[in-house]
């Protein structure tokens, strides 16, 4: 029962946590050309610690050993961002489709598999990405514009400890009342290239407070509906 109790009451903290977005519009004229579009895979980055992540060393307490441990952390932590990067590109994708506007989009988003298949083909990986040029995307995709996307995660504390420190705290679990304890954060940008330009075209800027703005389908969900209203590519 307690442990129904504490799941809901993470549930319900999460599902309170407000957004903000900004929309910044700077080239209107390039927007209006372009026909097709790629969304590439994000650039994340983590800053959690999660339950899984606090391990007991034993009784070794040496500087190796702490050192190994900050290791593995930092592998796992990569491994999970890399696989988090493709996720959110696919996930983007099918929220776009998912809350297509009534009278669709002026443009043809490629296919994410499609999207990958020919970056790999043209040597374009997810580690090189940074070396290239968006002229050479380009020529690799194909398309008019690509759509990318930069994610920070941040949670300074496990889901269960943080409802703990607040329980003990004696602070109210709902609401937007300041708290002592730090809250999870998701900072993301998404940024339209103009491949001709090579030039940022659109941008929306977007924060998400609370647990469920750490998850991929969450995220990408509150992104898209956070866009549509001021999407260059929606047809009016």
């Amino acid at each position: 029962m307690i442990r129904f109790l504490l799941i809901f009451l993470v549930g319900l903290l999460a599902s309170c946590a407000p957004a903000r977005s900004t929309v910044q519009t700077l080239n209107d004229v390039a927007l209006a050309t372009h026909r097709t579009v790629a969304i590439l895979p994000f650039e994340v980055e983590q800053d959690r610690i999660r339950l899984s992540d606090i391990r007991y060393a034993g009784t070794d307490t040496t500087v190796a050993t702490q050192q190994r441990m900050k290791q593995e952390w930092t592998v796992r932590q990569q491994q999970e961002s890399r696989q988090m990067a493709f996720q959110l590109q696919e996930l983007l994708y099918t929220q776009l489709q998912a809350q297509k506007p009534a009278r669709g989009y002026t443009v043809q988003f490629q296919d994410v598999r499609e999207t990958n298949r020919l970056l790999q083909q043209a040597g374009i990986t997810y580690e090189n990405f940074p070396d290239h040029t968006l002229k050479e995307v380009e020529q690799a995709l194909g398309v008019d514009a690509v759509l990318s996307g930069q994610t920070v995660l941040y949670q300074p504390l496990p889901n269960v400890l943080g409802l703990a420190a607040r329980l003990m705290l004696n602070e109210p679990l709902i609401g937007n009342q300041q708290s002592v304890i730090p809250v999870s954060q998701a900072t993301t940008s998404l940024m339209l290239y103009d491949c001709r330009a090579n030039q940022l075209a659109w941008r929306l800027d977007f924060e998400g407070t609370g647990n469920a703005a750490l998850k991929p389908d969450r995220l990408t969900q509150s992104l898209v509906r956070a866009a549509v209203p001021n999407f260059p590519y929606c047809r009016k």
